[in-house]
């Protein structure tokens, strides 16, 4: 009879608490899980944000918290994380998170996952919160494309229309080799221990305007290169945004969410710049691409004396190699950064050096 009553209890004590667990385990128990950062650059660190409270007297010896991240729609990252929360309690955990590679990482559906007390019931429940983070292209050093920005800022100074306002003062920068000797503040460079100059506004401004062509020669492209190109474009534009020039984006790589080619017009300042870095970012090269002899047309057709064009092309056929030189004829200012794999220029059969021997301001660009 004793052993039938431990039966009894325990078996009692066994339905109550899956009854009791059934019903409350997921009462007042919230869950939060985000990005630290709404934007960085690829290779940089940031963190997971994830915070599990239990409102209620009931305590969980066992809650799984499970989801998923994805890069431009595609699952790149998978977690699961056990926690033993108390009743009333609040557990917060930071979670290192090192994004490699630029995108839209999307973090949709959280699943909650508890048990009773014996593990013998589980219990499930999907919060269709969502969080993004944009991850922006890798920003390259200066002295990568250091010969063609000081060539089109070159021009940019002796092309400019009128001189600079001096009662239009914008800012301090560092000294540059274009810089005039008569630019420099002196009080400025004394007490930060290097060479400053005065950044002034002008009242007429060259524009700038980036040519990011993404077309393949064949389906079995190389990715590095068109990768580094859009880094470089991010580059280019981040550079000249920081002289205070105009810049534009226009580029046949698609955009992974609305599945149309890039474009960001002209515009200036911390705003436009992060327009130009997240459509870059949202730019998906396993994507099929329009011929981009359609922006290269544009270029030619533009009759502003003050537009300026840099072109970022890994693709030389011949109908990109006779734009470039059309809209070489129509403005004063175009260059062509060709970006080669060093592999490449080991092949007699590569015709990159033989384009830059024969065309002017083509520089062609390294990439390991």
């Amino acid at each position: 009879m004793p052993i039938l009553v431990i039966f009894l209890v325990a078996g009692l004590i066994y339905l109550l608490q899956d009854r009791i667990y059934k019903k409350f385990w997921n009462v007042n128990l919230h869950v939060d899980v985000k990005f630290e950062d709404k934007f960085i650059h690829e290779g940089e660190d940031t963190y997971l944000k994830e915070t599990l409270s239990n409102g209620k007297i009931l305590p969980l010896p066992w809650v799984y918290v499970k989801f998923q991240i994805n890069r431009n729609g595609k699952v790149s990252h998978y977690r699961s994380d056990l926690f033993s929360i108390r009743f009333y309690q609040k557990i917060r955990r930071r979670i290192p998170f090192h994004p490699e590679t630029r995108g839209i990482y999307t973090m949709r559906g959280i699943d909650l996952i508890s048990n009773n007390l014996f593990i013998t019931r589980k219990f499930v429940q999907t919060l269709q919160d969502a969080t993004t983070m944009v991850v922006y292209p890798r920003l390259i050093s200066t002295e990568e494309f250091q010969i063609p920005f000081q060539k089109m800022m070159g021009d940019i100074i002796t092309k400019r229309y009128m001189i600079e306002d001096p009662y239009m003062f914008k800012g301090i920068r560092d000294y540059q080799s274009y810089d005039s000797f008569k630019s420099i503040n002196f009080k400025a460079s004394a007490r930060a221990g290097k060479w400053l100059v005065n950044v002034h506004d002008y009242t007429i401004q060259q524009k700038v305007t980036i040519l990011l062509n993404m077309d393949r020669a064949n389906q079995y492209y190389d990715m590095r290169l068109y990768e580094n190109s859009i880094r470089m474009a991010a580059s280019m534009a981040n550079a000249y945004e920081q002289e205070g020039i105009p810049v534009s984006l226009w580029s046949n790589g698609r955009d992974v969410i609305t599945g149309e080619k890039i474009e960001v017009e002209e515009g200036c300042g911390m705003g436009h710049l992060h327009t130009v870095f997240e459509s870059l970012a949202r730019m998906e090269i396993s994507l099929d691409v329009e011929d981009f002899d359609f922006f290269m047309r544009r270029a030619i057709e533009d009759m502003d004396p003050n537009s300026m064009y840099v072109l970022i092309s890994p693709f030389f056929g011949k109908n990109c190699i006779d734009s470039y030189e059309e809209i070489q004829r129509r403005h004063a200012s175009a260059m062509w950064i060709l970006p080669v794999m060093l592999s490449d220029l080991s092949d007699p059969d590569f015709k990159g050096p033989k384009i830059a021997d024969c065309l002017s301001n083509v520089y062609l660009w390294k990439v390991d």
